[in-house]
């Protein structure tokens, strides 16, 4: 690069930074509800275990009901 060069940003990446901004935010924001979705399932799924329980009487390994 000679003494005299300018150095200028190209228009592409003007132009890009407008549509990445938003991108990333819809890229959080649907990340953010998959994780809480997971989250709430996975509660829900820990409420019905404690609610029904484990002891089921099919269960041939179950040494407490013979």
């Amino acid at each position: 690069m000679n003494p005299g060069d300018q150095l200028l940003a190209h228009h592409v990446a003007l132009l890009a930074i407008p549509a990445i901004v938003p991108a990333v935010i819809v890229v959080g924001i649907v990340l953010y509800i998959a994780r809480k979705d997971r989250r709430e399932e996975r509660e829900e799924r820990e409420l019905l275990d404690r609610a029904f329980g484990s002891d089921d009487l099919d269960d041939p390994d179950d040494k407490e009901n013979p």
